[in-house]
């Protein structure tokens, strides 16, 4: 019989990302609610508060196209571990009494930027550390770990910074961001860069956003990944929907922390399925993350709600199999990039479904807003699903020819 490998069913490397990626997702969450905690205390007002921790989303979407090659243009193990220890220094600075609101927020924005090539290192490294056959599993497992993170940092970070100030939590997310470098330094095997700084300059993102686009499968990967963003509308919409429905206020964290529930436990189920299943479920989960959104048509109650938000949670899983599918049918040479701007992808369409739904929600209602965004993901994932069952697995592709040296 096979045994695992050392270090658990993805072995000690996968391990060590893992607890880092666990480690830093918690410090993010919780220097963002120090933040906002300590923006709100220096000027009273809510709508400051809000705006410094929604300008924490919006680096990324700058630098994902510009700096995610970075993890194809050097070793994606030192990107990581620069990104953590970049990190900490700014945090550390941030930490500093009596600092100007305004260079508080320009560190938090520096944090969130420095993130987008750490993921996109982190995205492309998986594959080498894993294989292909667990490398759909150990994605999930990340996203996994990434959903318990932000829970608890969200969850618990208010209490904890007004515990115990916010200038001893920002302290302890540098001590995250420094253990989760340490672990990546002493712990994940040297590898070098996928592809040298001295190849090609022209071989920039642009070549990873022409190969998803030139390829159907991958392009119906892009827009299934794209589709997560109709999820994003109920999370902004939830206060005005729990006073339509007349629910009590209370009801709000719950239903937010719905969803988060849902990915968990839908990331848990496929997580354990084969690899050749895990395929062929991209394409019907991506329609269930969507589905349930549709339902709310009928006005649910608060209960009822949670239960389909949950229900959509667990549909969101086919996320990390749809990007780890992308990866292996990408170079390794812009496996780094096509991560990164997956990235984009994500945040740009949350955002923009996010931004819709207010407007919407104000013009019609709550329920109809979230119902519409349903029906439309419902039909937008079912045409993309059923193009994507007719393709052929990643490992049944020939493989890419290398390019030719330059004399």
């Amino acid at each position: 019989m096979r045994r695992a490998p050392k270090g658990g069913r993805f072995g000690t490397e996968f391990s060590v990302i893992a607890t880092a990626e666990g480690l830093s997702t918690v410090g993010d969450q919780l220097a963002k609610v120090a933040i906002a905690l300590l923006v709100y205390h220096r000027t009273g007002s809510a709508a400051l508060s809000g705006l410094a921790y929604g300008l924490t989303f919006l680096p990324p979407l700058l630098t994902g196209p510009t700096l995610s090659c970075l993890a194809d243009r050097f070793p994606r193990r030192t990107v990581m571990l620069s990104c953590c220890l970049i990190q900490a220094a700014v945090v550390a600075g941030m930490a500093q009494p009596d600092l100007p609101l305004a260079v508080v927020v320009a560190g938090a924005l520096a944090v969130a930027a420095v993130q987008t090539p750490f993921r996109a290192a982190q995205g492309a490294m998986i594959l080498g550390v894993v294989g292909p056959a667990r490398n759909k599993a150990a994605r999930t497992r990340l996203m996994m770990i990434r959903e318990v993170g932000q829970l608890a940092g969200l969850g618990g970070g208010a209490a904890l910074v007004m515990t115990i100030g916010t200038t001893p939590a920002l302290l302890l997310d540098v001590a995250t961001f420094l253990a989760a470098a340490a672990l990546i330094r002493t712990r994940v095997r040297k590898r070098g860069a996928a592809r040298p700084r001295s190849a090609d300059p022209t071989d920039r993102p642009e070549r990873a956003w022409k190969t998803i686009t030139a390829d159907p499968a991958m392009r119906s990967l892009t827009i299934l990944i794209a589709v997560i963003g109709f999820t994003a509308v109920p999370d902004a919409i939830i206060v005005p929907f729990a006073r339509q429905i007349g629910a009590p206020t209370w009801v709000v964290g719950p239903l937010l922390a719905a969803d988060c529930v849902g990915v968990v436990v839908g990331a848990r189920l496929v997580e354990a399925r084969p690899p050749a299943r895990q395929r062929a479920l991209i394409g019907p989960l991506a329609m269930a993350s969507v589905a349930p959104l549709a339902l709310f048509a009928l006005r649910p109650t608060a209960w009822l709600a949670g239960a389909l938000l949950i229900a959509s949670g667990i549909g969101s899983a086919y996320l990390p199999l749809a990007a780890g599918e992308l990866t292996e049918r990408v170079p390794d040479s812009i496996a780094g990039a096509t991560n990164g701007l997956l990235n984009v992808i994500l945040r740009v369409s949350q955002g923009a479904a996010a931004i819709a739904a207010g407007f919407m929600a104000q013009a019609f209602s709550p329920t109809w807003t979230i119902a519409a965004a349903g029906g439309l993901g419902l039909a937008l994932a079912g045409v993309c699903a059923r193009r994507w069952g007719r393709m052929r697995p990643a490992s049944m592709l020939p493989e890419p020819e290398s390019p030719a040296r330059k004399p």
